[in-house]
């Protein structure tokens, strides 16, 4: 039980990463159009991006096969991605949905499983 629990922990980073995420998309009141075009997409593809990492870093820490792990951290940020633009839809006045922003948000998503599982290997061959 002791082992569960101290894995469970090593999960509190991207607990604490997806509120700020919740924040960012939900609570912060959308600005004017940047002058850096499709900003929103880019921002949406960094949050994704790092929680990804985050979520799937320790499963490859412990060994967990990249081809095993990869349906579940994705299928995980696929669900966030639908509620938070159903979300932002639904529970906000100054924000809207968007296809796209769900689209950046996988591809961010997709990005940062894989630079978890390489540099966890990479990580792995220097040592």
């Amino acid at each position: 039980m002791q082992g569960f629990v101290s894995r469970l922990v090593w999960y509190v980073p991207a607990l604490l990463w997806w509120g700020v995420m919740v924040y960012l998309l939900w609570f912060k009141v959308g600005g004017p159009p940047s002058f850096i075009p499709h900003l929103d997409k880019i921002g949406h593809f960094a949050l994704f991006a790092v929680w990804a990492v985050l979520l799937a870093a320790p499963a490859l820490w412990c060994g967990q096969p990249l081809r095993q792990l990869m349906p579940t951290v994705l299928g995980v940020c696929l669900l966030w991605a639908a509620g938070s633009e159903l979300g932002q839809a639904l529970l906000t006045e100054t924000r809207s949905a968007e296809v796209m922003d769900a689209v950046a948000d996988m591809a961010g998503a997709l990005t940062g499983v894989m630079l978890a599982a390489h540099g966890i290997a990479l990580w792995r061959a220097r040592v």
